[in-house]
């Protein structure tokens, strides 16, 4: 999808150093920062012809090789073409076989979430969590919260009228880890989010209230025009921040770095707009598609090269229901005519006999 530039941009000036690659920026309270140029920068897709590539090169070493590791970063190069059924078969049975291995249980949990089972990725999210606190700058914790916020998104599609995944103080706001622990995970997330999707818009918005206290106001304004264009969010406080950062920015255009802060030969200037499509890369532009006849794609051929099966799936509870037990009951066999019927005969001639002997008795009796 293509987006038009004419009617995003909010006053598109930059001034870039001629000799250095950053910029100056200002933060909420006016303070000078230097960002670098490019260094917020967000790709829409993956490169296809690389994925290709990899899996190629990948193939080879299984091939040569039983190495599970390699088994896992081929199913993430599937994952990154497309196939995420394929992907998943794999990643369970390598959980299965490799229980404590972060990198397998963290992509088993990020796969669970792209087939759309939020609850079993919550649930590997946060083991990969124990195994590694650090992993992704230590920014895990945010992938925990948002799928919280997907499960409950799912039982009220009203949940982020009134709710935000992160609920971010002031104080966190202006935290330079915690900025460049959201843009770790958004980066990483972008070429899977396709809009309209309103995790992503709310996580730009939390994003972009980070560059504004701690770094930048010109740059939060590109996140939040992201989160408004390009994932659609219908927070009403959107408009509200980008009037802010306009305000912000009549605020401080007098303001000028001070000498001791521009490196020697370069030109002086700060950022007064950044084209918010700045932010997005598409690496396959020319819609590149893999060439899949080429690619082994077969779960079970693949974890055969690493000597393991396939995961038996577990019967779900929700596909089949036993049957309700029913009350138990003492059963009265009625008698019937049939099963009965010699003992009546036997006697009914017992007591024609005896009747036949007393008439035969009380006859003589008489003569």
């Amino acid at each position: 999808m293509r987006y038009t530039l004419t009617f995003l941009l909010l006053s598109c000036y930059t001034y870039v150093f001629s000799c250095y690659n950053e910029f100056y920026a200002l933060d909420a309270k006016g303070r000078f920062h230097q960002v670098e140029v490019g260094a917020i920068r967000f790709q829409t897709n993956f490169d296809l012809r690389r994925v290709e590539n990899q899996l190629a090169k990948l193939g080879k070493k299984l091939q040569s090789k039983a190495d599970f590791k390699v088994l896992s970063d081929y199913g993430l190069y599937l994952v990154r073409g497309g196939k995420v059924k394929e992907a998943l078969i794999l990643f369970e049975a390598l959980a299965k076989a490799y229980p404590n291995e972060y990198s397998i249980i963290s992509n088993l949990g990020t796969t669970y979430e792209l087939s759309g089972n939020n609850v079993k990725a919550l649930e590997y999210i946060r083991k990969g969590l124990k195994l590694n606190p650090d992993s992704h700058d230590g920014s895990e914790w945010i992938h925990v919260k948002l799928l919280l916020a997907k499960i409950a998104l799912e039982k009220d599609p009203h949940y982020f009228e009134k709710n935000t995944i992160l609920k971010l103080t002031p104080k966190q706001e202006a935290s330079e880890a915690i900025r460049k622990q959201l843009f770790t995970q958004l980066r990483e997330r972008f070429p899977f989010c396709k809009g309209p999707d309103p995790v992503m818009a709310d996580l730009l918005i939390d994003l972009g209230d980070c560059y504004t206290a701690s770094i930048s106001f010109e740059h939060a304004n590109g996140l939040y025009q992201i989160a408004k264009l390009y994932y659609q969010s219908e927070r009403t406080d959107i408009e509200e921040k980008i009037k802010q950062v306009r305000k912000l920015r009549s605020k401080y255009a007098h303001l000028q770095p001070e000498p001791h802060q521009v490196m020697d030969g370069s030109d002086v200037g700060k950022i007064t707009g950044v084209p918010y499509e700045s932010y997005l890369k598409n690496p396959n532009a020319d819609n590149y598609l893999v060439n899949w006849s080429k690619i082994e794609t077969d779960p079970k051929k693949l974890l055969a090269f690493i000597h393991l099966k396939l995961v038996e799936e577990p019967v779900q509870s929700e596909q089949i229901k036993p049957a309700p037990k029913k009350p138990e009951t003492k059963k009265v066999i009625q008698p019937t005519k049939t099963s009965n019927s010699p003992v009546l005969w036997m006697g009914l001639v017992i007591v024609v006999f005896i009747l036949s002997i007393f008439t035969y008795f009380k006859a003589r009796k008489r003569k």
